[in-house]
């Protein structure tokens, strides 16, 4: 899939099972940008975050992340914290870096179809 779709697959998924998926120890697995942002990364499914526990992420254990506590915790905190989300990484490093806001709003909106 390329980053549109997996973005797309990314919030079907965590509204459809209430579950986000990050890597966690002693601190949440972060990614930079271009920018020098900080940027935590989330997965839609264990077994997508479970493929990038390598490299600098080698040491890390999936941790998962109510939907309820994303959505009222996690991306207003970021938000607040001026963090970016990166979205459905790859072993490669490649994810979709997003404001929080527009996850958010993404959420929002497909959680109205239910």
């Amino acid at each position: 899939m390329d980053a549109d779709e997996r973005y797309l697959y990314f919030i079907r998924k965590i509204t459809d099972f209430e579950l986000v998926w990050g890597l966690y120890d002693e601190g949440w697995a972060m990614a930079g940008n271009q920018l020098n942002q900080e940027v935590i990364v989330f997965w839609p499914e264990l077994d997508f975050a479970e493929i990038c526990q390598t490299g600098a992420w080698k040491n890390y254990k999936p941790k998962e992340i109510t939907l309820a506590d994303f959505i009222s915790k996690w991306l207003p905190g970021m938000e607040k914290d001026n963090k970016k989300a990166g979205v459905f990484y790859t072993p490669k490093g490649r994810g979709v870096v997003l404001e929080p806001g527009k996850i958010l709003q993404d959420i929002n909106e497909e959680l109205k179809q239910y």
